[in-house]
């Protein structure tokens, strides 16, 4: 894969939408077009995909098909995907200076949108009555979100319509709640800051799973099973002239069956809603990994065709790239306010 760094002028940049509702359609499939042609190339720095892959707008994903996950000689399902990648635009400053987002206008769907794309796998999972994979995340959201691998507010600063089509499994994983809602959002929040910063991130993330733990599941009964992931990835990449800049993160999920049978985590996290009240700060140092690293955890396999890949892989960042305060939305109401990282 050949990388080539192109300048992106502010006058390219997304600008914030006029502030109006715009409530996503609540129909089993999604009415809008999975792929709407930009300038955006989401697949620049992606891994090698699996054999089922899409391309929406906002990201491009590959999901898993039926191989050898456990390595146990059995193909088996997940039912996740193996990866979302895409780019992000950073938005321009506003009259005031600021890099506010694009006003949060759209009404999620209660329910997520089935892909017919997706119908193949889920047909060869035996002995299910209910083949919508929103069944299986049904009345356990308190525990296990729909966890969005591409942000829908990322996806917003390209149309509200590519922010309704984050809402289906070809990017989302069982997240636990206060992960999901907690330090995940918070780089979610920085990878924003920092796309306006540098005018364009690239993002790669994804779900971990153990062969060596126990394969826990969502779903009752006649329902899919849905594994949950013992972890999960993210890398942000940023191109300059003068290379190629990363930062990798995982972010462990460990899960066990509790007295009831239900399948929970077994470590906690600091959701955004109690930040302020709790006088927590985030701090993603902790997480900082090698691509290397993510490498030998998922199978995946990162800048193939780079001459310098090995060096790539292997560095591993000990902090954060700083991004300033100004960079970062000035509405954030949540993770206590924080527009900053150690």
């Amino acid at each position: 894969m050949r990388l080539v760094v192109t300048a992106i002028a502010l006058a390219g940049l997304s600008t914030p939408a006029a502030a109006q509702s715009f409530p996503c359609s609540g129909a089993s499939i999604s009415p809008y077009p999975a792929l709407v042609a930009t300038d955006h190339d989401h697949r620049r720095t992606a891994p090698a995909p699996a054999r089922l892959s899409k391309a929406f707008t906002a990201f491009f994903a590959s999901f898993d098909d039926i191989d050898d996950d456990n390595g146990d000689g059995h193909g088996d399902l997940q039912l996740n995907p193996e990866f979302v990648s895409y780019e992000l635009r950073g938005v321009g400053p506003n009259d005031n200076g600021d890099f506010a987002e694009p006003a949060i206008s759209i009404e999620r769907p209660n329910r997520w949108y089935t892909s017919p794309d997706l119908v193949p796998i889920v047909d060869l999972v035996e002995g299910v009555d209910s083949r919508r994979l929103d069944d299986s995340y049904h009345g356990i959201g308190n525990i296990w979100n729909r966890g969005h691998l591409a942000m829908s507010d990322h996806a917003q600063r390209i149309s509200r319509e590519a922010s309704c089509n984050t809402h289906n499994f070809w990017n989302a994983s069982p997240q636990a709640n206060d992960l999901n809602q907690g330090p995940w959002q918070h780089l979610e929040n920085y990878s924003a800051a920092a796309s306006n910063k540098y005018r364009s991130v690239w993002i790669v993330t994804g779900p971990i799973f153990d062969p060596d733990t126990p394969r826990l599941t969502i779903g009752d009964e006649g329902e899919l099973p849905v594994e949950i992931p013992d972890a999960f990835f993210k890398v942000i990449i940023h191109e300059s002239p003068s290379g190629i800049d990363s930062l990798a993160f995982v972010f462990e999920q460990p899960n066990a069956l509790n007295s009831d049978g239900v399948p929970v985590p077994t470590i906690s996290w600091v959701n955004c809603k109690q930040a302020n009240s709790l006088g927590h700060r985030y701090d993603h140092r902790p997480q900082l990994v090698s691509i290397a690293e993510i490498e030998r955890r998922t199978g995946l396999r990162f800048f193939p065709e780079r001459s310098d890949r090995q060096s790539l892989i292997d560095a591993r960042a000990t902090g954060l790239w700083p991004i300033e305060e100004r960079y970062w939305d000035p509405g954030i109401a949540v993770c206590a306010r924080q527009r900053s990282h150690p």
